[in-house]
């Protein structure tokens, strides 16, 4: 099956509220469609990348790119169940990546659940390293695992 990779638009926030509700679900308690709304505002307003994977007309994952001082910074990656394991989630990832270079920033960084290895082994595979362990305020008594990839060292804002 081909999977496209593309830019996110208004009419995704359906289908992005799906997938964040089944991946995140368990974990957080958000309106969903609201997210999907800010997500789709954030892109319009140039604060934010969302990467979307479509396969058969339908969105089957979506990751986002959010700038912050240290570079930049995805907080939502989610890929469905069907389509795991079959290279969606590196796509995403890679698109990311691209446009972080496109502005400029040297480095990625994310969190991650330490109770959730698998997660963690993906973005280990896809370059990520660990550099910190901290205690995830939204997820109460779990350790997250900061993870960071270089994007560019060319891009260090201190040569």
């Amino acid at each position: 099956m081909s999977v496209d990779i593309r830019q996110v638009t208004p009419e995704d926030v359906d289908s992005i509220a799906r997938l964040s509700e089944v991946g995140f679900g368990r974990f957080y308690r958000f309106d969903w469609q609201a997210n999907a709304r800010a997500l789709c505002e954030a892109v319009a307003a140039g604060r934010a990348f969302v990467a979307v994977a479509e396969a058969d007309g339908q969105v089957v994952g979506y990751c986002n790119l959010r700038s912050w001082p240290a570079g930049g910074w995805v907080d939502q990656i989610v890929v469905s169940g069907v389509m795991r394991r079959q290279g969606v989630g590196r796509a995403l990832i890679e698109a990311v990546i691209r446009e972080a270079a496109k502005r400029r920033q040297w480095k990625l960084s994310l969190i991650t659940s330490d109770g959730d290895p698998e997660v963690r082994s993906f973005f280990e595979h896809c370059g990520w390293e660990v550099v910190g362990v901290m205690k995830d305020e939204i997820k109460r008594g779990v350790a997250g695992i900061l993870m960071s990839r270089v994007v560019d060292y060319k891009l260090h804002p201190n040569p």
